[in-house]
């Protein structure tokens, strides 16, 4: 065995062995829930999961819950051979080795990156996708013919791991595309990916069943509750949160209310990136800024700045920050070279790098609020209980079993009208007190909003 294959085989045991052993064993929100009842009851009508369904993420989420039995277990394999994969291709598309200086700083860099950690142990698709993005800008450079026809099968089969991530796959396909004659087989191969997770989906739903189910759920994502440019319109709160993503939640920096060690992470890139940066702009070739990948990143920052939620989920940045190591990983590669002032930078970044990830991740162990609230509520089930909530409160509640009387609200006024509600029993309010009756009791979860920006703090009023 070579080196290089010996030293990917050390990745491989690190990217699996650190996500089993920080998996979290509870259902952190509703997004991770529907993923998890899909393992019991694979029915996207019952938004388990939603549309697109992520056929192919749950095929293999599947097989290995079957043989593991496990939830947590199960997506934390997912999310250590996604780290895997990132990190393989991430090398390739830069054509660095991994026994290089830069290579083994992009594979460092990725593996201790406080996003893709977080992500790697949650109940969602998104890491996986990213690794097959990654995959199909690898393979779609191939100079070979049969390279490029692998490329698009990849990029159909991940449409059925994360369909938001599409506009991302179109410059390296489209430049493949122009750059061959015979375009027909391409697109066959496109289609070939998209049917083997398609057929047996329409098989397993129904056609009707699939495209109603298809239509509320766009419909929705567009014009209600997906969080686009359509329902939070005030552009630079958007534009501040992607900048808040990439810089805060991708490579865990300082923003106001974050810890200490983010700041210094922020100064030691800042320092290094000040003697860096001068370099890497006459390093490379004029000719990178109309790349497949800096095409890529730039349509997909407009995808998400305009349709995706990017002002409450900071994770829609995440198949931008292999693209955005690189650079990072060929300063620090330079900066070595500079002298101990540099040297000193690069290992305060370091140090403060991965003390905050996995400080994170620590933290990701433990329940989130909202999982705090359920074990809650869930001591009390004994009793008659009446829950006011939200109704994505009701659903997470009740999807997990807790047997209560539900009455959803959506603002003040609905709370305004329950001055007649039955007292009889346990009545609790969930993230908003009722209007004209004093609590007997309050309870406030917490946690950490980096870990999920999701209900980050909820109050629980008991009457």
């Amino acid at each position: 065995m070579s080196d290089e294959r010996r030293l990917w085989g050390i990745v491989l045991l690190i990217c699996v062995g650190s996500r089993l052993a920080t998996a979290i064993f509870y259902i952190e929100d509703p997004d991770s829930l529907r993923f998890a009842l899909s393992m019991i009851d694979y029915d996207v009508t019952m938004l388990q999961p939603h549309f697109p369904a992520y056929p192919v993420f749950w095929f293999l989420a599947k097989a290995i819950y079957v043989v593991i039995d496990r939830y947590a277990l199960s997506f934390a394999v997912i999310g250590g051979l996604s780290t895997f994969t990132i990190a393989y291709y991430t090398l390739q598309i830069a054509r660095l080795e991994i026994r290089s200086t830069t290579g083994a700083i992009v594979v460092l860099l990725l593996l201790l990156n406080p996003l893709l950690w977080l992500m790697g142990n949650r109940y969602m698709p998104d890491l996986m996708g990213v690794a097959f993005v990654l995959a199909v800008y690898a393979v779609a450079a191939e100079r070979a013919r049969q390279g490029a026809l692998v490329a698009f099968v990849l990029a159909g089969l991940s449409l059925g791991v994360k369909l938001s991530y599409a506009p991302m796959l179109l410059p390296p396909l489209l430049y493949r595309l122009i750059a061959e004659g015979r375009r027909l087989r391409f697109i066959a191969a496109a289609l070939l990916g998209v049917a083997v997770w398609l057929v047996p989906l329409v098989a397993a739903t129904g056609w009707d069943e699939l495209i109603a189910s298809a239509s509320v759920q766009t419909h929705g994502h567009f014009a209600d509750f997906g969080g686009t440019v359509s329902t939070e319109p005030n552009l630079q709160e958007r534009l501040l949160r992607i900048v808040e993503g990439l810089w805060a939640d991708g490579f865990g920096l300082y923003w106001p209310g974050r810890h200490v060690l983010t700041g210094i992470a922020a100064l030691g890139l800042l320092g290094v990136s000040l003697v860096g940066a001068k370099a890497l702009y006459r390093h490379l070739d004029r000719s990178f800024l109309l790349s497949a990948p800096v095409v890529g990143c730039v349509v997909y920052l407009l995808w998400i700045f305009f349709f995706q939620n990017v002002v409450h989920k900071g994770r829609h940045i995440l198949p931008l920050l292999p693209f955005l190591t690189l650079p990072i990983a060929w300063v620090f590669s330079t900066a070595w070279q500079r002298g101990r002032i540099m040297r000193l930078s690069v290992v305060a970044f370091a140090l403060s790098f991965g003390a905050v990830t996995l400080h994170v991740v620590a933290q990701h162990t433990k329940p989130t609020a909202v999982a705090q609230v359920y074990d809650h509520l869930k001591t009390r089930e004994t009793e008659r209980l009446v829950v006011v909530s939200t109704s994505l409160m009701k659903y997470y509640l009740s999807s997990r079993g807790l047997q209560a009387v539900y009455i959803p609200v959506k603002d003040e006024e609905d709370l305004a009208a329950l001055e007649d509600i039955d007292d009889a029993g346990s009545l609790v309010a969930v993230g908003s007190p009722l209007v004209g009756r004093s609590p007997a009791n309050t309870r406030v979860f917490y946690h950490n909003p980096y870990v999920n920006r999701m209900w980050p703090e909820l109050p629980v009023y008991e009457y």
